[in-house]
């Protein structure tokens, strides 16, 4: 029969193993993510995400350049909770012609030299995909998504 110090050993190292396979780190290998979502005047919300190949404590800031069609405007951005020592950032153009949507994700790191996959979704009020697109990078590279509407 275990004893009761095994058992919480055991306890604290499930939890441990749970806690880091949850967090995206395995084999010495850190990924953080930024997760906003902005929700647009004509009803549509673009999901923004950047995959960053460093711990968050490494993000300086991430910023979110979007392109949508003339006429529409930011009603709301909701920022990625948790992340006190990273800034993200939203500069909004209605100057795109109807039904094209175009993000730019750039990404500063401490480190120097994180990878980067920014991914935008452009989805409808209903929350239906309409469009998706990724783009693998490096950080401080500006990473373009095109976007349209069916």
């Amino acid at each position: 029969m275990p004893s009761r110090r095994t058992t919480v050993f055991a306890f604290v190292i499930i939890l441990l193993v749970l806690i880091v396979s949850s967090s995206g780190v395995s084999a010495g290998w850190a990924q953080c993510r930024s997760d906003p979502l902005v929700i647009l005047s004509n009803g549509l919300v673009l999901d923004l995400s950047a995959d960053i190949g460093v711990f968050l404590w490494n993000v300086q800031n991430v910023d979110y350049v979007l392109h949508v069609p003339e006429g529409v405007t930011l009603v709301a951005s909701i920022s990625t909770p948790a992340w006190p020592t990273t800034l993200e950032t939203f500069t909004l153009y209605s100057d795109n012609p109807p039904g094209e949507y175009h993000s730019i994700t750039t990404v500063y790191t401490n480190q120097g030299n994180a990878t980067v996959t920014a991914h935008t979704v452009l989805l409808s009020a209903l929350g239906l995909q309409l469009d998706a697109v990724s783009v693998p990078g490096v950080e401080q590279q500006a990473l373009y998504a095109y976007l349209n509407t069916p």
